[in-house]
Parts: C-alpha cells; sequence; structure tokens
C-alpha cells in the first residue's frame, strides 16, 4: 500500500532531527562561499530514505531537491539554521550512481544548482508464500467497488503534503512488541507475486493500545476491505506513517 519507506525510517528520522542541523562556523577553517548540503541517511539503498539539509549564506528565497524523479521543496528545520527535506529511495530504485540535484533560489532571482552524485548499491529483501482464502486473493465483484474506492481515499489521503514539519521530537515504534523484518518483501499468494511488503509487521497483543509515531494530523482512519483497520497520521512534508 505505501510508496514511502517510512516503517524502516525511524531511527534516522530520529537522529536527524534532534541533530542539529548546522554548526557554528570554525573561523579557523576556511568557509564555503555558496550552499552546503548536508546527507543524513542509514544506507543508499533501495526502501531507505535520506534527509536532505541545506545551509546557506541567508540570500536564499527558496530551494528544492530532485531526486531518482522527484522533486520535493525544502523547509525551514527544527531550530531554523537551515532547510531540509525528505527523499525516499523507492524499493524498485536500480542499483547504481544517480544525480541529487538542489536548486537555490536568491532573492534577487539567480538560480544556484548543487549537484552531488550518489551511488545505490543493490538490496536483496526476502520473499514468502502465502496461502490466502480465494476472496482475498481474487475479491467477488459485489467488493470491487469499494476496493477501488477505497484505495482512491488512501491515495487521496496521502498525496496532500503539508509544507510545514509536524513532528515533534524523535519518532517511535507505535508498539514495544517485537518487530519481524519483513519490511520490502516479496509476497506470493497461493504461487503469484501479488505484492511488495512496504511496511513493518509489530506482533502486539489483540486490544493493545498503539502509539502515534509521532506528532502529527490524523488524515484518514477507516475499516478498509483489503488493508484492514487503518490510521494514516501526516507527520507534514510529505512523511505519513
Amino acid at each position: 500500500m505505501w510508496t514511502r519507506p517510512i516503517a524502516v525510517a525511524l531511527a534516522v528520522l530520529a537522529l536527524s532531527l534532534v541533530v542539529p542541523a548546522g554548526r557554528p562556523p570554525d573561523k579557523s577553517q576556511a568557509q564555503p562561499t555558496g550552499p552546503v548540503i548536508r546527507l543524513v541517511y542509514r544506507a543508499l539503498q533501495p526502501g531507505e530514505p535520506i534527509v536532505v539539509f541545506l545551509e546557506t549564506d541567508g540570500t536564499a528565497k527558496s530551494a528544492s531537491v530532485t531526486f531518482l524523479g522527484r522533486t520535493v521543496d525544502l523547509r525551514p528545520a527544527p531550530g531554523g539554521r537551515s532547510v531540509f527535506a525528505f527523499m525516499g529511495i523507492d524499493l524498485q530504485a536500480k542499483p547504481g550512481a544517480h544525480t541529487m540535484t538542489v536548486k537555490v533560489r536568491k532573492a534577487g532571482g539567480s538560480i544556484e544548482t548543487v549537484r552531488k552524485e550518489l551511488v545505490v548499491s543493490e538490496k536483496e529483501f526476502p520473499f514468502t508464500k502465502l496461502q490466502l482464502k480465494r476472496e482475498y486473493v481474487t475479491p467477488p465483484a459485489s467488493a470491487l467497488e469499494r476496493i477501488k474506492r477505497e484505495a482512491e481515499l488512501v491515495a487521496l489521503a496521502a498525496s496532500v503534503v503539508t509544507p510545514e514539519w509536524l513532528g515533534d521530537g524523535p519518532f517511535v515504534l507505535p508498539h514495544d512488541a517485537p518487530s519481524w523484518s519483513n519490511f520490502g518483501q516479496r509476497r506470493l499468494n497461493n504461487n503469484v507475486l501479488e505484492s511488495v511488503h512496504s511496511g513493518l509487521d509489530i506482533r502486539a497483543p489483540f486490544g493493545e493500545k498503539i502509539r502515534a509515531a509521532n506528532a502529527g494530523t490524523v488524515v484518514l482512519a477507516s475499516d478498509l476491505y483489503l488493508g484492514g483497520k487503518t490510521v494514516i497520521v501526516d507527520h507534514g512534508l510529505g512523511v505519513f506513517s
């Protein structure tokens, strides 16, 4: 269901947002004259997040970053000393060298471009075979309209990007129960490749309360035909859990 690798990003996001985005300049060393890009990531592999920080001299009016065909605007980071954005390496991303481009628009109208070459390494994901009831592999005709409507609802909920960061401090897992390392798992349903698991399963006891991963706005709370009971929280800047 998810197109962004949010579940496995928690540790990286927590680190990047509690560590100050900038440091006081060291006057003993020559300082860069243009925009400075700082990247925070766990690994450059499919399914991994990247946090892009940009430090400027204060003359930037706006900035954007483009990577793997996706462009997002950079917004003020906590602490206010830089701007930042979240990028994700898609599960289907091909390994090899890819260029990240940051464009900084100055107050006078000029545009300064900074490029970084990032090498995405290959990653193998496990696969599992599931034997499901026929109605869940091939839903009955009576459920098709509901499934289509719910898919559109989920897509709409995750399509609106809040231009401010709504999170407060580090991310947390929704429950302390053990989790399965099954993110990115290829699922063979009745011997047919039906899906790629883009979440993280946590084996919590039935009826236990769960936490929101971070502060944000609930944009969907519904009992979905395929997804079950689903709550989507918008944390801002295109990050959802």
